[in-house]
């Protein structure tokens, strides 16, 4: 029996993306395998977690030689659906199974052309990946199936969009990256440190479903509150939220939270640039156009902002210092003006949730 084969790379892809796609495929009854491809952002505990949803199997993750090679092998494809990551695998596996090849994406991305059916979450997004003469379906964000997921799992009656904004409680995202998180702990616990100086304020840190216990645990040390609970739930009465630009922004932005995104210039050295990219950012000259090009795109490293063309989600971009922050957050948490019309506009410019059904429906389709 073919399968519908679903690539996907890191963390963000993976839960918020694949996660919510394979519960629709599993109620249609249409197996589904993931794949899970090489990824210089990945956790490690990609596998692990992919285990508890309903895939008929699981591959990977391997290095790029043996993908490529147990690609050659595999005889049950009957879909590709690209989710992340660079298409050159999906289109080797299309090309040696004889199967039609999907994509969802946010934008341009190399190999679009090659792809039976291009499918992204904005008409904002299909007009900038119409540019490459690329014609793609806007069915809405699989990140809203995502949240509504967690709630259906946990708690069905719960209101996703029903949030309490009167206590004072800020919540941390230190990013889905080991490397990041690990530097992240001792800046944000500073952080914390200068914002009880200022105001009565408690904290809640959303680590990553993929993050280990000892990580946990060390941010319990730290006096950070961790949970890896579901973000709709585990922000039940958070005021602000202090995130990084990614897959994090849209989450808030759905729950209709306000939102900081900081961008210290002190974790640039751990982003994990892969191969000659990765050498050349470590150069001083190339880390300083670096610099002088995030300044630039200060108000465009957010995806609502992206989205909805306005400045919703403040953009901290510098050489910020965690007292620096601190007072920034004081400051927003300070103007109760600001927070209730952000989380108010955040509600008129949502997406509607059923892009995951939709994709599935396609997918339904194709296969006859």
């Amino acid at each position: 029996m073919k399968a519908v084969y679903i690539l996907a790379n890191g963390p963000g892809e993976l839960w918020d993306w694949a996660r919510p796609l394979v519960y629709e495929l599993d109620k249609m009854g249409i197996r589904s395998v993931l794949w899970l491809l090489p990824c210089q952002y990945a956790s490690g505990m990609e596998r692990t977690c992919a285990d508890k949803l309903p895939f008929y199997r699981i591959i990977g993750p391997y290095n790029w030689a043996k993908t490529f090679y147990e690609s050659i092998r595999t005889k049950d494809v009957g879909l590709v659906v690209q989710l992340g990551g660079d298409l050159m695998f999906g289109r080797f596996l299309s090309k040696m199974s004889g199967a039609e090849l999907f994509c969802y994406t946010y934008g341009r991305k190399k190999g679009l052309r090659s792809c039976s059916r291009v499918f992204t979450a904005y008409e904002v997004m299909a007009r900038h990946i119409r540019e490459d003469g690329v014609s793609p379906l806007v069915m809405g964000d699989l990140v809203v199936d995502s949240l509504r997921l967690d709630l259906d799992i946990k708690h069905p009656d719960a209101d996703l969009f029903d949030q309490n904004t009167s206590s004072r409680k800020v919540a941390f995202f230190p990013g889905s990256r080991p490397a990041i998180r690990k530097k992240a702990l001792s800046f944000l616990r500073e952080v914390y440190r200068h914002l009880q100086s200022l105001l009565n304020v408690n904290v809640i840190t959303l680590l990553s479903p993929f993050s280990l216990d000892e990580e946990v645990d060390a941010w319990e040390d730290a006096g950070l509150n961790p949970t890896r609970e579901s973000t709709p739930l585990a922000l039940k009465g958070v005021d602000l939220a202090l995130t990084q630009p990614g897959t994090n922004t849209l989450e808030l932005f759905y729950l209709k939270i306000p939102t900081l995104v900081a961008v210290p210039y002190a974790f640039l050295d751990d982003i994990p640039f892969s191969g000659f990219k990765g050498a050349m950012l470590r150069l001083p000259l190339v880390k300083d156009k670096l610099l002088k090009s995030l300044s630039k795109r200060e108000g465009t490293l957010s995806w609502p902002n992206r989205i909805t063309g306005k400045n919703l989600i403040p953009e901290l971009v510098g050489d910020y210092k965690p007292k620096q922050l601190a007072e920034a957050i004081t400051g927003y948490l300070n103007d109760v003006d600001w927070l209730k019309k952000t989380s108010e506009l955040m509600g008129q410019l949502t997406s509607a949730h059923g892009a995951s059904k939709r994709l599935a429906e396609e997918i339904m389709r194709c296969l006859g």
